[in-house]
């Protein structure tokens, strides 16, 4: 089995367990657009998508591994703002465990955000993405975004327009790994632990 079958054959399984084309592009690290690409190649004749798979098996399973990636998150997010954040914002899911460990290590609160690409289908067009009730709250806060990957960069916008929304203010935005090339959002620096370059 190639890659792509065994990336196909984990969508449909996803799609089985009743997620969303969202929340599989999440799980996988890929954009919507991938996500939906595996879901529908064998039964359309659709062109793949530009885009990059990230294996994180290997990291994810292990606290230590990621404990250490928070410290190095934490310490790049030091070198390019000059105010301590308030709050850390982890995006839903993925970078929830890692912004946790952020938060720790920025003696920060934490809040939660469910970006709009989880509840994405095909045929949905107004939907929006909503922050957790049950953690801290960033109204006229210095936020803080943390995610495991930027894919389109769609995501860390829509959070710091959230954050404009509530009177807060986005410092910046940091990722372990970066497939965009985005170096700011509004005006916040975007820091990543690894760019990929196309050339």
């Amino acid at each position: 089995m190639s890659r792509i079958e065994g990336l196909i054959e984990k969508a449909r399984k996803m799609k089985e367990k009743g997620l969303t084309t969202g929340e599989i592009a999440d799980e996988l690290n890929v954009s919507r657009e991938t996500a939906l690409w595996l879901l529908t190649k064998a039964t359309e004749d659709i062109t793949p998508p530009s885009d990059i798979y990230i294996e994180w098996r290997g990291f994810v399973k292990s606290p230590f591994r990621m404990r250490n990636v928070a410290k190095s998150l934490a310490d790049m997010i030091f070198e390019v703002i000059d105010d301590t954040p308030e709050i850390v914002i982890g995006i839903a899911t993925s970078g929830i465990p890692i912004a946790t460990m952020v938060a720790e290590e920025l003696d920060s609160d934490l809040a939660l955000y469910y970006p709009r690409k989880l509840k994405w289908e095909k045929e949905m067009t107004e939907i929006t993405g909503a922050m957790s009730e049950n953690y801290a709250k960033v109204d006229g806060k210095k936020c803080v975004a943390i995610d495991d990957i930027i894919t389109t960069g769609s995501t860390i916008r829509e959070v710091s327009e959230y954050v404009k929304k509530k009177d807060g203010r986005l410092l910046c935005a940091s990722v372990i790994v970066d497939k965009r090339g985005i170096e700011e959002v509004d005006g916040a620096p975007v820091v990543s632990m690894f760019r990929i370059v196309r050339i």
